[in-house]
This record gives structure tokens, C-alpha cells and sequence, in this order.
């Protein structure tokens, strides 16, 4: 409430008291806006740091985020795809190179490789929180984004237990828990299932492997990895020290796999080159009974929703007799 103060005034100043009176109350309708707007900022001040959140990355660093971030750039295919999955992809304001599913995925900004971010792109995009991988030297850009307040959170799945705690994860870092639990729940339940269906077959022994000149597989603490033994195989690079070791044919042949399976992002192109490079080395079980295969690159290499799709289909090539044709998934 604004009050009015009158002065009394010597009748030899006529007006003065008005004019007074009147600089009085407008200088205390200024005092009251001013008053307004520092309460006004405070409250708004009050709300921004009582939505900040301070979290702890799967890499083990402490990372500021809002509450409910409305700008998100994604680092990586998987974490775009999983963003997507979850409901978020709307909020989702710029993309890596090779994001390309969904559909939606393919038009969004790119930001540069998960390797390799383009920093000054990622800036002109004004997000709210980055998401990134692990993977990729990227310790530069990281404490850059952060120096400018923008939050990088960072994850690091390396086996199926870890994608799924990811998508939850994810889902509680954008607020959308309601529908990542039940993504994760969907793909706990296509694991359980080939699990159920393998379960008493005899292992088979593997060679998975996303490069064929060189060729170039996957040791124990990846999350393909962890995708053989549940899908009822027993990986051939298992013990390796290095995650993504290069082998030669020479060791490729004293280890003996059963099965092997390649990755590609042209299945049927690559099957070809495959058989012909593998022809020459008749003495790998795998070749001598024709067990080489292609899978889609996309939902064996990206640890995502779609892992468990792919799960799926590298059980049905590891045990055919457990997914009999007709029997349906």
C-alpha cells in the first residue's frame, strides 16, 4: 500500500506543497517497482536453483543439469535413439553424424561424430544438457560446454544390464520416467525370452566382428560381449586385454570359431566379400559348415532399445533349432 504524505507548507511558497507531495508519491511508487523486481528476480533465482540437479555420470563425475531440460543435443546414435524411444525426442535440438533412427533423427542438426564434436555447432544451439558417450577423446570439449554452464553428462554402458540401466537413467535425466521404464522393461522382457530359449543348448563358439580388412572383434567388458553368452554363445576374443582387438587369420584359425558373424551396414553386399575372404581358410569350423553371417550393423552395435532385436537375431543364428520357422517370436 502506497500513503500520501501531506507537508504544511509557509503560505508564501504557493503550489509547492502539491509539487512536493507529488515528487513524494512518485518516489514511492519507484521504490515500489524496484521492490517488486528484486523480489520478482529472487523468486525467479530461487525457482532456477531449486531446479538444478546435481548428479553423478556413469563416468563418475559430478554434473549440474536442469530439472527438465527443453533443448537436448545427443553425442552418440544410441543415446539419439534412446531419447527418441523414451519421448523426448521433440526436445531434442541437434544430433551426432549417423543418427539415424528414427526417421526424425535424420533431419536434426549435426553436431559433428561422438568422436569428434563440433564444438562451435554445439554452442550455436543454445542446449539446456548434452549427452555423450564415453567413448572418443573428448575431455576438451567436455570442460569447455561446462565453463559455459552447459551440463555434459556422460554415459558408459558395457554390458545388457548397463543399457537397460541407461534408458532409465536417461529417462530420469529428462524427466520422462514414466515411459523409460517401459522401455526398459520391453527390452528386459525380449532378453528373458531368448534366454528362456537357449537355456540347456550346447554354446557355441564365436567370432563377431564389426570390420573384416582388418579384422577387428570384441573382448570381455564390451557390451557385445555380454550379447553372445546370453544369446547362448561363447566369445572367441574373451580374456583379450585390449576392448576391440585385431586379429589375424592365423589366430582366428587356432581359436576355432563355430560361428562367425559380421556386423554390416550392407548385410547383403558384405556377404559376398565375406564368404570370399573366409573360402580360403576351409580348416575354421565355421567355414567348413558355412555358418558365416551378416547382421544389421544398427541394433548389434549401438547400445540401445533395438539391442534387443538384435539379441534376437544373433540368438537365431548361434541356435536356429531354438526359433523354429512358423513358431513365431
Amino acid at each position: 500500500m502506497l500513503y500520501e504524505f501531506d507537508f504544511k507548507l509557509a503560505p508564501t511558497l504557493p503550489g509547492r506543497g502539491f509539487i512536493l507531495k507529488r515528487r513524494y508519491k512518485l518516489q514511492l511508487i519507484t521504490m515500489a517497482i524496484v521492490a517488486v523486481q528484486i523480489a520478482t528476480f529472487a523468486t525467479f533465482a530461487n525457482v532456477a536453483i531449486a531446479e538444478e540437479r546435481h548428479l553423478i555420470d556413469q563416468m563418475g563425475r559430478k554434473v549440474v543439469v536442469p530439472k527438465n531440460p527443453k533443448r537436448i543435443i545427443s553425442l552418440a546414435p544410441n543415446i539419439t535413439e534412446i531419447l527418441f524411444a523414451i519421448g523426448a525426442g521433440d526436445r531434442v535440438v541437434g544430433a551426432s553424424e549417423f543418427s539415424n533412427y528414427p526417421n526424425a533423427a535424420r533431419s536434426l542438426p549435426k553436431v559433428g561424430t561422438y568422436i569428434k564434436p563440433n564444438l562451435e555447432r554445439i554452442i550455436e544451439l543454445s542446449p539446456d544438457i548434452v549427452i555423450a558417450t564415453a567413448d572418443g577423446e573428448k575431455e576438451k570439449e567436455v570442460k569447455k560446454l561446462q565453463s559455459l554452464g552447459i551440463g555434459v553428462y556422460v554415459i558408459n554402458p558395457t554390458d545388457f544390464s548397463g543399457i537397460i540401466a541407461t534408458v532409465r537413467e536417461i529417462g530420469t535425466l529428462v524427466s520422462a520416467d514414466v515411459k523409460a521404464e517401459e522401455v526398459a522393461r520391453g527390452m528386459e522382457k525380449k532378453i528373458n525370452e531368448v534366454k528362456e530359449r537357449v537355456s540347456g543348448l550346447k554354446v557355441v563358439k564365436v567370432l563377431l566382428t564389426f570390420s573384416m580388412e582388418p579384422i577387428i572383434t570384441m573382448s570381455t567388458g564390451t557390451f557385445q560381449d555380454d550379447m553372445i553368452r546370453i544369446a547362448g554363445g561363447t566369445n572367441i576374443a574373451a580374456g583379450v586385454k585390449v576392448r576391440y582387438p585385431r586379429f589375424s587369420v592365423e589366430e582366428i584359425i587356432v581359436r576355432a570359431p563355430e560361428v562367425i558373424v559380421v556386423t554390416s551396414m550392407s548385410p547383403g553386399d558384405d556377404l559376398k566379400k565375406a564368404n570370399k575372404l573366409w573360402s580360403r581358410f576351409g580348416t575354421i569350423p565355421a567355414v567348413r559348415s558355412g555358418r558365416i553371417y551378416m547382421i544389421n550393423s544398427d541394433i548389434v552395435d549401438r547400445p540401445a532399445p533395438r539391442i534387443g532385436d538384435g539379441l534376437y537375431e544373433l540368438a537365431k543364428l548361434l541356435h536356429p533349432e531354438a526359433f523354429p520357422k512358423g513358431g513365431g517370436e
